[in-house]
């Protein structure tokens, strides 16, 4: 007999095409890897039930998890985006999800990523061969793990409920350090151009954050292909409002 309070274990493990899923409010527990590597899942809707083991393991393509009692795009987003994680299982315990303590905890996993090596976890990964991880090359893997940082950065930075001031200077010095011409590495800004080209709210918290400067403008707009259309027309503004201003500066 089945049971409606139960999504069962590996119930829809794999399952292609399958992009959004509303689960019913009755539903107590959502069993082990009971979504894992649904590829093209999105969005998912559900009651604050309990999660087992990796349910959205591999969900590579989850932008959302919403909770049917609340309507913060903050939580739903940050939700997300460790859900798929092996390293983050503590903060899918959805009955604490979206209180203060939740949002400390997720801060501080991001700040301990942050301040984590870049090259962490490479030695266990080369054994596993190129085709699970995209390459074996320890530059490669350290860009990687850049981007992913910075990802999370910006993403923070847009759905920002409850984020402490001194922490958003983290993240916002993150960005800065990262950005298109930097030393350290141009990773936020191809994280933005490669992922985010698209996205208004991205761009926007990439350029609050500082990674548009007077010395890459140029090389930002250069970089740009000319498909992303919408992307360009935003840069191009931010440099003729950078121009405008410099005018202005020398006329007083």
């Amino acid at each position: 007999m089945r049971n409606e309070k139960v999504i069962e274990r590996k119930a829809f493990l794999g399952k292609r095409r399958l992009y959004e899923y509303e689960i019913d409010a009755a539903v107590e527990l959502i069993d082990d890897w009971a979504f894992a590597k649904c590829t093209d899942l999105v969005s998912v809707k559900l009651p604050r039930a309990v999660l087992g083991k990796g349910v959205f393991e591999g969900c590579t393509a989850l932008k959302e998890i919403r909770l049917n009692d609340s309507e913060s795009e903050s939580l739903a987003h940050l939700l997300a985006a460790v859900a798929p994680r092996n390293d983050a299982g503590y903060l899918l315990e959805l009955k604490e999800a979206g209180t203060l303590s939740w949002y400390d905890k997720w801060d501080s996993w991001l700040k301990r990523l942050l301040m984590s090596e870049d090259q962490e976890g490479y030695s266990g990964q080369v054994p596993c061969g190129e085709e699970d991880y995209g390459s074996s090359d320890v530059a490669a893997y350290e860009s990687g793990r850049r981007r992913e940082k910075a990802e999370l950065c910006l993403l923070r930075l847009i759905y920002d409920e409850s984020l402490d001031p001194g922490f958003r200077d983290m993240l916002t010095s993150y960005i800065r350090e990262h950005t298109s011409g930097s030393e350290a590495g141009d990773e936020a800004w191809l994280v933005l151009l490669e992922k985010h080209h698209g996205d208004a709210e991205w761009l926007e918290a990439f350029d609050r954050a500082g990674g548009v400067t007077d010395n890459n403008i140029d090389g930002i707009l250069a970089g740009i292909p000319e498909e992303y259309a919408d992307m360009k027309a935003y840069f191009v503004k931010k440099r003729s409002e950078g121009e405008n201003t410099v005018i202005e500066n020398l006329a007083l």
